[in-house]
């Protein structure tokens, strides 16, 4: 008969420091989350999507989360909220949109906008 092994804790391979982040550190590392620090809408969607044409509050293009041949994703210019009707992709700013097409993680779609404040 097989020897039996004891079940792992929940949380174990988390607390071994293997798996923290290696440039993070509480006691060193005082960054918060600044959320003016993005791009306008404006100006991160017309580079994201080149013949963009800015003539209302909304806009539609072609959808980059699936293949498209009819303009389907509509873009709020004002806060960056974006909606996809055809394949039903949607969120709140331009850092979920930069997560979703890149995908990043949290901490990485930050980093690549610069978007934190050093606290002291």
């Amino acid at each position: 008969m097989k020897p039996t092994q004891s079940p792992r804790f929940v949380g174990a391979m988390r607390a071994h420091k293997t798996y923290q982040l290696e440039k993070f550190n509480i006691k060193n590392d005082r960054r918060k989350f600044e959320r003016s620090l993005f791009p306008t809408p404006a100006s991160y969607y017309s580079k994201q999507f080149q013949k963009l044409k800015i003539k209302s509050e909304w806009v539609k293009v072609n959808c980059c989360f699936h293949n498209d041949s009819v303009p389907s994703l509509s873009i709020n210019m004002v806060n960056g909220h974006f909606h996809c009707f055809g394949c039903g992709t949607k969120g709140g700013d331009v850092l979920s949109f930069h997560r979703l097409r890149y995908g990043l993680s949290f901490i990485e779609a930050v980093n690549h906008f610069g978007a934190w404040r050093e606290e002291r």
